[in-house]
Parts: structure tokens; sequence; C-alpha cells
């Protein structure tokens, strides 16, 4: 299932970098721009690949004996702890 999961995200990733390659979309400070009409023709291309990670993630955490909800819970709660120590943008795991 981990494999799977990275393949997943690969041709997700793979998609907006052809879209950067051809000029169809632009990066800039680790935002991705991408123009009106390649996102319109790539919407639903792009949101089945989501699809594909969400449910290879989430047999993985199954396997892992973890609810999505949980996951998500967690990530929030470390982000917020973040945002109060002032370490938003850095590495804030390290204390």
């Amino acid at each position: 299932m981990m494999l799977n999961l990275v393949g997943e995200v690969g041709e997700f990733a793979s998609k907006i970098a052809k879209s950067i390659r051809k000029s169809e979309a632009t990066i800039d400070k680790n935002d991705i721009f991408v123009k009106g009409e390649w996102f319109r023709s790539s919407e639903k291309d792009l949101k089945a690949e989501a699809g594909d990670i969400l449910w290879q993630l989430s047999g993985l955490c199954s396997v892992m004996g973890w609810s999505l909800e949980d996951v998500a819970k967690a990530n929030l709660a470390k982000l917020a702890d973040r945002k109060n120590r002032g370490v938003i943008i850095g590495n804030g795991d390290k204390r």
C-alpha cells in the first residue's frame, strides 16, 4: 500500500509537472498558479488522482489501526502547536 500511495502521489505531481513544462501552469513561491482553462479541463483528472491518493492512504491507515479522522485531528493539533510556538514556517517538530 505504501508503494501504491507513492505511485498515486507521483501521478498527481506528474500531471502538474507536465502542465508547468508546457507553460500551461506556472509555479511561484511554492504555490502552483494554474491558468484557468488548463485547470478546468484537468480538474476531473486531478480529482480522480486525489481520490486514488485518499483511497491508498485510507487503506494504509486502516492497516496501521488509525482512522483518517484521528490522523487529521492530530495533524491540526500539531500545526496549532507550531503556530502557538511561532515555528509554523520552519521545522517545528524539534523542541
